[in-house]
């Protein structure tokens, strides 16, 4: 009777510690996919952060002409100093004709409004864009300087980007972009990957990377 009481108390016992093993085993491969997960929403923020302070960096020290935020114009000795807006955490504006004569007078971009647009788009990578970071464009100048380079053009079309700010599928760093420019402005927007493609990867332009479009407003409708 002892013996088959003791048989029997450690079979219930063997059978409770393979459930507290297999417990403990669905537990270390939560916490190991829960780490892995961690690790690289980290890695990415910490990418998105990096592309963010490559932007400032050359927007104030390597672009021409040189920047500074809007928020210290009011107190610049310079006369009309060249500035970039954060419109956001990760997309950065600068009007090149923002000082131009009789801007004020020119229509202004609103959510809803038809613009049509002449686009050179690069990838960003800290320094000026060059032809080879191009992944878009509708210039025609800078069609024939691609095509120079041996790039056949024949499917890119230099007709206008048209665009319904609230209704065209585009990037919404470039259309919180456009809002408050004019007709006939000259604009860049530089914008992180989370604000271009989020997590998407499109062809030649990895997911990770900042991007730039180089953009004037022929119309606004």
């Amino acid at each position: 009777m002892v013996l088959n009481l003791s048989n029997r108390l450690f079979c219930v016992n063997l059978h409770d510690y393979r459930v507290i093993m297999k417990f403990r085993f669905v537990i270390l491969v939560a916490a190991v996919v829960a780490m892995m997960f961690a690790a690289g929403c980290n890695d990415n923020d910490t990418k998105v952060e990096s592309a963010r302070t490559s932007i400032e960096r050359y927007l104030t020290s390597s672009h021409s002409p040189r920047l500074i935020p809007k928020s210290e114009v009011e107190n610049s000795i310079e006369y009309n100093p060249p500035f970039y807006e954060r419109l956001s955490q990760d997309v950065y504006r600068y009007i090149a004709t923002y000082y131009q004569s009789g801007r004020d007078s020119r229509r202004e971009v609103a959510m809803g409004d038809v613009v049509e647009l002449r686009v050179t788009a690069y990838t960003f990578s800290g320094s000026t864009p060059s032809l080879s970071a191009v992944y878009f464009t509708n210039e025609q100048t800078v069609l024939d300087q691609l095509a120079e380079l041996g790039l056949d053009t024949q499917y890119w079309s230099s007709e206008p980007v048209i665009v319904k700010l609230g209704e065209t599928n585009i990037i919404k760093g470039v259309e919180l972009s456009l809002i408050g420019c004019r007709e006939t402005d000259q604009v860049e927007v530089y914008m992180t990957s989370k604000a271009a493609y989020g997590n998407d990867a499109l062809g030649v332009i990895k997911k990770e990377s900042a991007i730039m479009w180089s953009y004037t407003i022929d119309k606004v409708y």
